[in-house]
């Protein structure tokens, strides 16, 4: 085991601050992060190997890992294992970090860069977050979704709230553009405030788009539809619930193309 990233790797890691082989990339099984899912997590992406809107997952990761009770060794500790991870390796990674009660772990990839853009197949699923665990929470008990989403045979899953509005996806923030403004739901303690749905709202702003927050009814009319998140940027919904969906179309193509020059400007230099 070392602290210096191995030359010539294509993925890395790290487990407590020390560069570690797959095999020894590995939680016990007395840990409640594996027995339980009690564990929050975070994944990020670097832009020409630089991570992207890295304080505002460290700002959400350390709120999970309060809200958990999990132990938090502070920012410039995440902040070390991530940059370990992702040392000297491809310009465009996936970067995953991982806490539980006993453990840091970060894994850092090459981006499967057929997830941007990819068209997605959804279907919507009746669900709402225990009131005892805000949706802010990013938490390791993924059962649920993961189960809908198999279930259904899709790429995702749109939640809907006893109001029959949508709120989120099992691993991605919801866009709709609707007479030409930009609709997404609010962050009212049901959703996962997404890094890249900030980036989109902000970029969107500055193009003079008008974005509006509120509930989006699977039934209501939309002249395009999306998934967001750091792996999959904004992606087009070509179908919901087994019939046509709106998809893409000029309004999220030029958010897109103005969230991309926006990255170039925090990750260049």
């Amino acid at each position: 085991m070392s602290n210096h990233p191995q030359p010539h790797a294509t993925e890395r890691f790290v487990k407590d601050g020390v560069v570690v082989s797959r095999d020894a990339y590995v939680v016990r099984g007395t840990d409640r992060g594996l027995t339980v899912g009690m564990s929050a997590f975070e994944t990020l992406r670097t832009y020409a190997g630089r991570l992207f809107r890295l304080g505002e997952h460290l700002a959400r990761l350390e709120g999970s890992v309060n809200t958990l009770g999990l132990p938090w060794p502070g920012a410039a500790v995440v902040t070390a294992d991530l940059e370990t991870a992702a040392a000297g390796l491809a310009p465009e990674l996936g970067v995953r970090i991982l806490i539980t009660p006993e453990t840091r772990l970060v894994h850092a990839s090459p981006l499967d860069l057929s997830l941007v853009e990819k068209p997605l197949r959804v279907a919507t699923r009746v669900w709402e977050p225990a009131p005892w665990l805000d949706g802010r929470v990013k938490h390791g008990s993924r059962a649920p979704s993961e189960v809908a989403r198999q279930r259904a045979e899709v790429d995702e899953v749109f939640w809907v709230g006893r109001d029959g509005v949508m709120t989120e996806a099992t691993r991605s923030s919801i866009f709709a553009v609707i007479d030409g403004r930009l609709v997404t739901p609010p962050d009212d303690g049901r959703i996962l405030p997404g890094v890249t749905r900030s980036a989109l709202i902000d970029t969107a702003r500055e193009l003079g788009l008008e974005v509006i927050e509120r509930g989006i009814s699977p039934r209501e009319a939309m002249n395009e539809l999306y998934a967001s998140s750091t792996l999959k940027e904004l992606s087009p919904v070509v179908e919901l619930d087994g019939n046509p969906a709106p998809g893409g179309g000029p309004v999220g193509r030029r958010l897109l193309l103005a969230f991309r020059a926006l990255v170039v400007r925090e990750c260049s230099g």
